[in-house]
């Protein structure tokens, strides 16, 4: 329960972080700002000194003037978490065993998913999701493409791309649901930056009962270089080995300034749909 205190604590904490305008988004250079004219005498002094206060750090100079933060946030979000597959469709799965015979290990399984996210008038990302999942050991590799409207007041569209690759554990598999551990590396893919770091998740798919409805949830946190918080909950439906799916994500990203020593963080909140098979 502490495990999942913490992670929450996190994510709430990186989605309600500052509700200003961003003057950039997340790994993208801040634009300098229109000149404006030059004042004279005494007030031109106060006012450059003024200025040199906010003007930003860039990377290898000496970090004496404060760093700004930049938040884009979409609309209200609840903490949900994001879950671009999904574990296995346990209910084909389930069988009756005869009284004292122990069941023999069920076969790995492999998924293979396609998910649509939709962040209003932000924008939206199409995440593809590929995984083994063995009793214990498993593998997943997932990449995410997200289409934002600019910022910059024009007709154009900024471009981000997320990949991980992470090896599984399950401290609990059954015929009835899977709860993963996970840890490898992933990426972010901004427009004037690329990152790779560490990367360590936790997800639970269960059955709900005799329905062919499992809930599912997942989370995903990046500490460094950059900050990425990935979240989602939600229902899949089971028919056969194909599976639908469909819930509410919430995804934050901060560049921690390593770009031009200026802070930009987005938060992007809103539901999905997923299609997948598991066989």
């Amino acid at each position: 329960m502490g495990f999942w205190k913490t992670l929450c604590a996190a994510l709430a904490v990186g989605v309600l972080l500052g509700a200003g305008p961003a003057d950039a988004r997340f790994g993208k250079r801040s634009k300098p700002a229109a000149s404006a004219p030059k004042p004279s005498g005494d007030d031109k002094d106060s006012r450059d000194d003024d200025r040199s206060t906010h003007r930003a750090t860039p990377i290898g100079r000496p970090a004496d003037a404060p760093v700004r933060s930049s938040v884009r946030a979409s609309r209200a979000s609840w903490l949900g978490v994001l879950f671009v597959g999904g574990p296995a469709s346990y209910h084909r799965r389930a069988r009756v065993g005869r009284p004292g015979v122990r069941a023999a290990a069920p076969p790995p399984l492999v998924h293979l998913n396609v998910q649509g996210d939709s962040f209003g008038e932000t924008g939206g990302a199409l995440g593809l999701y590929m995984a083994l999942d063995g009793q214990r050991w498993g593998m997943d590799a997932r990449v995410t493409g997200i289409a934002l409207t600019s910022e910059d007041g024009l007709d154009e569209v900024d471009r981000l791309t997320l990949l991980d690759a992470h090896l599984t554990i399950s401290p609990w598999s059954s015929e009835r649901g899977r709860f993963r551990l996970e840890a490898g590396f992933a990426s972010a893919h901004a427009p004037d930056v690329i990152f790779v770091g560490p990367s360590f998740a936790a997800s639970l798919a269960a059955c709900i009962g005799p329905t062919p409805f499992d809930v599912e949830a997942r989370i995903q946190v990046v500490p460094f270089p950059h900050r990425q918080v990935d979240a989602q909950a939600g229902l899949a439906m089971h028919l056969g080995a194909l599976n639908l799916r469909g819930g509410w994500r919430t995804l934050y990203l901060n560049d921690a300034g390593h770009l031009d020593g200026v802070v930009h963080e987005d938060a992007f909140s809103g539901p999905y749909l997923g299609l997948g098979l598991s066989f």
